[in-house]
């Protein structure tokens, strides 16, 4: 038993106390400068930062992800875009503020998603969409009076959609209660 006693270092009785003053009573000096940050260092930081946030905003009200299926119509005019619910349709689907509402074939909706069949104009799941959106809209006005529900929707279309689906659209829209329509082209140079 006394082999196993000379193996082990024996501490005082009062190590801990001693350990805890050492504690509080601070780092030493070597320590502390080697935990500062320097001017340089934060300023390169917060460039960092103001690039990148500069970087992922956006000035424009409205942006229009291009794809193979989405070819936005040239126009000459000048008109500026203002903020509104956006409903995009290009030749395979139908989207509500850039959220997938449907599928589109043939550039025809299936009749089973419109109510009165193949000869109906109402698109049942982009009424659930636009709907959500105007209450979406109401509720964020109900908090920030710089926000307010005016009916108006940006239709951004495929050059090549036929008319029938635009009035389909048009219609559905104005059963969600959005009754200003303004169309999103690509200026001319």
């Amino acid at each position: 038993m006394s082999e196993e006693i000379k193996n082990y270092e024996v501490l005082p009785e009062n190590y801990e106390k001693d350990m805890l003053k050492k504690r509080k009573s601070g780092k030493s000096k070597r320590e502390v400068d080697e935990a500062k940050l320097t001017m340089t260092s934060l300023m390169d930081i917060l460039t960092i930062i103001l690039v990148f946030l500069l970087k992922s905003y956006s000035t424009d009200p409205m942006t229009v992800n291009p794809s193979a299926d989405l070819t936005v119509p040239k126009s000459t005019s000048m008109l500026d875009i203002q903020q509104s619910v956006a409903i995009t349709v290009s030749k395979a689907a139908i989207l509500v503020d850039n959220n997938i509402v449907m599928t589109v074939k043939d550039n025809k909706v299936e009749a089973s998603q419109k109510r009165g069949g193949e000869d109906g104009y109402f698109i049942i799941p982009l009424n659930k969409a636009l709907i959500d959106a105007a209450e979406k809209i109401r509720r964020i006005s109900s908090v920030n009076s710089s926000v307010k529900f005016d009916g108006v929707c940006t239709i951004v279309m495929d050059a090549d959609i036929p008319y029938r689906l635009l009035t389909e659209i048009m219609y559905t829209a104005g059963q969600a209660e959005f009754s200003k329509f303004k169309f999103l082209v690509v200026a001319k140079a």
